[in-house]
């Protein structure tokens, strides 16, 4: 192809960080979808005493309504600045 820079080819240390950086952020994203699923079920449900729902639900409001305006507006901000420089930049 003319025009383009060849990659180098990835080493098996450089296979490993990428393998490990994938798990990790599918780990997060599968805690994060627990908190959000636990927050709807409670919701619906209503909140039993006691159960492991109710419980992280309880935790999860807490947390997010112990954190200042500032925060919530600064992460949003971040999270479009991301978005916008990711789809500018070419593939």
């Amino acid at each position: 192809m003319r025009g383009r820079a060849n990659a180098p080819p990835l080493t098996k240390s450089m296979k490993l960080f990428a393998q490990i950086r994938m798990i990790g952020w599918a780990a997060i994203e599968a805690a994060f979808l627990l908190i959000v699923l636990c927050l709807l079920i409670d919701i619906v449900v209503g909140p039993h005493p006691g159960s492991f729902v109710s419980n992280v639900a309880k935790n999860a409001t807490g947390f997010l309504q112990s954190l200042p305006p500032g925060v919530v507006v600064g992460f949003a901000a971040v999270a479009v600045v991301y978005a916008v420089v990711k789809a500018r930049l070419p593939r």
